[in-house]
């Protein structure tokens, strides 16, 4: 069965704004990664930008914090309430923000894979119950867009490097 057009669309999408996350990870100096600059660390932003896109990718709350990702990393993820708002004493390691991108971009095209046009058209899907699943899905895309353009810029003003532009996730149209 071939995918539909907004489907493909938003999973490209949503993947091309991660990965361009993924280049403010690679790219982000050892010294800078849970500096404060005015603002959040790095790191802090970064795994705000996740879990963002993981809570907007899950059905529920209880789907979303019972995820084997979640309970793998009990200690990083015990207190949801704490863990959506900055907490200066939350820094996070390089390698577990890795690690949850890649199970960010699975969950991505998992969750792609089992929707079809009518799912996107389902109502009241966000925690506002405002949204119908499909402006939830491009919320998380604006979110993600934010938050990667200020690492991105952050990025260039210490290093003097402007961030390539990723145009889609699908790397055959890219």
């Amino acid at each position: 069965m071939q995918d539909s057009i907004i489907k493909q669309s938003v999973l490209n999408q949503m993947l091309a704004g991660l990965y361009m996350l993924k280049d403010c990870i690679d790219r982000c100096p050892d010294k800078e990664w849970n500096a404060h600059h005015n603002d959040y660390p790095f790191s802090q932003v970064v795994f705000h930008t996740l879990l963002d896109i993981d809570y907007n990718l899950s059905e529920n709350e209880e789907e979303f914090e019972s995820q084997y990702f979640h309970q793998n990393n009990f200690e990083l993820f015990k207190n949801y309430k704490d863990i959506f708002d900055y907490n200066e004493e939350h820094l996070y390691e390089r390698n577990f923000i890795k690690d949850y991108f890649e199970f960010c971009s699975e969950k991505i095209e998992f969750t792609m894979k089992t929707k079809d046009d009518t799912d996107f058209l389902i109502p009241n899907t966000d925690i506002y119950k405002v949204m119908t699943r499909l402006e939830r899905y491009l919320n998380a895309i604006r979110h993600t867009q934010h938050h990667t353009a200020q690492l991105a810029l952050r990025l260039q003003y210490i290093t003097s490097q402007e961030m390539e532009w990723i145009s889609s996730g699908n790397m055959n149209s890219a």
